[in-house]
């Protein structure tokens, strides 16, 4: 029982830590400190993307 109870409360927490870690911004672009004011970056290739629906490749590289 301990096991099995031990499995569970690990699979719980790498799933968590998995959904937090999910952005579609990189971490210290303009996008994700715009986000995280609660605001939409300005830069005009970011907003040409928004419209397309997309994440600007210029400021969130890979």
């Amino acid at each position: 029982m301990k096991t099995l109870l031990s499995v569970f409360a690990v699979a719980t927490m790498m799933s968590t830590i998995s959904f937090a870690a999910d952005s579609k911004f990189k971490e210290g672009s303009c996008c994700d400190k715009a986000e995280k004011a609660g605001k939409k970056c300005e830069h005009a290739c970011c907003v040409e993307a928004d419209k397309a629906g997309k994440v600007c490749e210029k400021c969130n590289k890979k």
